[in-house]
């Protein structure tokens, strides 16, 4: 197993083989550490793009006064670190849930199948980057998240539960009915939080 290539369409199909790597693999923290440089990287293009298409300033300084690179990397840095702290709180909320539902927690298998987790929430990237850029500026003449986004947003959280439920079935040996009721345990806890956001 351990020289098996990355199933990365197992990951998009939401399959249990993607979840099976991820937890028996030797590459898998490899493959996690990737996945939180590029989701970070992509962030904080997708930032830097909209804080300069937005204009205004940003703390003081205009934006357009901004070197592009500048302004990418003073956002894919803070992207990084976001996603390593929602991986980990991806972990810390499964486990929980895991363990109230009868599961055995084991953190490090929940740790890699969480990693490979992330990609899911991609769609996701541009609402977030949207929501962040018109805070970061000046800018707040450019309205509510687009509808493309919101939708694309609503995508990424539905791939990510589908895929959380694999994780539940496959590290925790969870039953269908408990999995799905461990998926939506963290997806009530999650919207809380965010709530209070």
């Amino acid at each position: 197993m351990g020289g098996q290539k990355l199933p990365i369409l197992d990951i998009f199909l939401l399959r249990p083989q993607a979840v099976l790597h991820a937890c028996e693999n030797r590459r898998a923290p490899l493959w996690i550490s990737a996945f939180i440089i590029l989701i970070g990287a992509i962030y904080g293009v997708l930032v830097a793009l909209l804080q300069r298409s937005f204009g205004g300033e940003l703390q003081g300084i205009p934006v357009i006064d901004i070197p592009f690179w500048v302004l990418t990397l003073g956002n894919i840095l803070p992207g990084i670190l976001i996603t390593i702290m929602i991986h980990i709180g991806i972990m810390l909320v499964a486990w929980l849930m895991a363990k109230a539902l009868g599961g055995p927690g084991e953190l490090g298998l929940l740790y890699r199948a969480g990693g490979y987790l992330l990609p899911l929430g991609l769609p996701a990237l541009p609402a977030v980057a949207f929501t962040v850029a018109t805070t970061t500026t000046t800018a707040h003449a450019v309205g509510s998240t687009p509808i493309l986004y919101q939708a694309l947003a609503v995508c990424g959280a539905l791939l990510f539960l589908a895929g959380l439920y694999q994780v539940f079935r496959v590290t925790q040996n969870l039953p269908s009915v408990r999995a799905r009721f461990a998926v939506a345990l963290f997806a009530a806890f999650s919207v809380s939080i965010l709530s209070l956001a």
